[in-house]
Parts: C-alpha cells; structure tokens; sequence
C-alpha cells in the first residue's frame, strides 16, 4: 500500500533522512521506532505532504505522491493524526470531528464515519458537545485519532499517539490501534513506546540518526539484544 524509496529530507540545508526504504502492506501495522531527533516525525510529515522531499520516490496504492498537496494525499486515503494531538481546543467534539471529514461532501458518507468513530470511542459521544480544550489529555488524543478516521483513510499514519498519557490510557490507544487494523485499515505507528509497539506490529524498523539500521517482524525485535538494551530497557 505504501512503498518509500530512497526518501530524503532536509532541513535548509541539514539533511535529516538520508535515503530510507521501507513499504507497508495492505491491514498491516508497521512501526517505525527511534529516539528523539532520529527523524520519525519527519518521515511521516514528508509521506504526508506537510514537508518537501529532497530526493526518493513515495508511492501510495501504486501512485507517486512525492510533492503533492496535503490535502489531495488525504484524498486519496492516507492520513496524518500528528504529534501533541493538535486539536481545535475552542470547537466541540463535534465540530473537531466534521473538520476531519472536510473533503466528504456524501453527508450520509460523512454521518457513517461519524457513526462509526463514535462507536470506537464512546467517550466522544458522551462529550461530544464539549469545548475540545475542556477534555483530559487521553480523550483528546482519542479525538484526534476520531478526526482521522472521519476521513475513512485507507492508511493512517500516528505519530506518537501514547506520548504523555496515562498508562491505563496508553492500554486503551494501543487496544483501538488494533481495532482500527481490524476495520481494515493500514497503520504506520512512529512511537517511542518501544516494548508496546513491536508487540502489536508485524513488522518495524529502527530509525537512527535519519538512516534506518535494523527492520523484522514485531517479535523478532522484541527479542533483539541491541533493541533490548538500546529501546526497552533490558
């Protein structure tokens, strides 16, 4: 579904990646793993169009989309739900939500994805005309997911999604990380919850210094001796 050669990405004149390859199958959850300032963060911005590509190819469902428009990417079903969550703090939930779904003109379309967000998170239908500033940090990551999803993406791609939670909170985002899979959709999962996200990954790569240096399933690098004493503490 999603295949990255070669990709390269500067800063001015810094370059950040220096020429990763990786791809994500179609239902697959695919981590991408590193330390501050590896260059997750910008791997998924440049897929997503937020940043300019120096270099390499991008292609989505067999389709090049290195330099286009964000929002033509998240037209054709590849989405961003961006790190800090990001939300409209002074719109209700409600609102928050429609915004995801801005390219949907179909409102039966839009009502379906509405429907069904509000069932993978009840706690958004419980709020949902609640200021999104007035939510605790867990539901507004939640809702920032739920904005994605209104879009009906075919790929979403999550950028930190645990970062700064609880961890009775963190269980509940990995666990509807994998429902979403199960919905059928493709998940690039950058994380600095290491242990967490190779036990729900089927494959990942470990990114250092804007160059990937190790990439297997989710288990086998679970039980690697240099992801153990470099990422999970073991």
């Amino acid at each position: 579904m999603l295949k990255v050669t070669d990709l390269k990405v500067s800063y001015g004149s810094l370059e950040v990646l220096h020429g990763i390859t990786f791809h994500a199958d179609p239902g697959e959850i695919v981590a991408v793993l590193g330390s501050n300032g590896a260059g997750k963060t910008t791997a998924i911005s440049a897929i997503s169009g937020i940043l300019p590509v120096r270099g390499g190819k991008i292609e989505f469902s067999g389709q090049d989309i290195a330099g286009r428009p964000a929002d033509d990417i998240v037209g054709m079903g590849l989405v961003q739900v961006p790190e800090g969550r990001r939300i409209f703090p002074g719109l209700t939930v409600l609102e928050n939500l429609d915004l995801g779904a801005y390219l949907i003109s179909d409102k039966k379309q839009k009502q379906q994805s509405l429907n069904k967000v509000l069932d993978i998170f009840p706690k958004l239908r419980e709020r949902k005309g609640q200021k999104g500033g007035t939510l605790s940090g867990g539901e507004q990551q939640m809702l920032a997911i739920a904005r994605g999803l209104m879009a009906a993406p075919r790929m979403l791609l999550l950028d930190e999604p645990s970062l700064g939670l609880a961890p009775i909170i963190v269980d509940r985002i990995f666990q509807v990380i994998q429902d979403i899979r199960k919905g059928g959709t493709t998940i690039l999962l950058v994380e600095q919850n290491a242990r967490r996200s190779l036990e729900i990954a089927d494959r990942g790569y470990i990114l250092e210094t804007g160059t990937f240096v190790l990439e297997d399933t989710g288990r086998a690098l679970l039980n690697n001796e240099s992801v153990k004493a470099s990422y999970l503490g073991a």
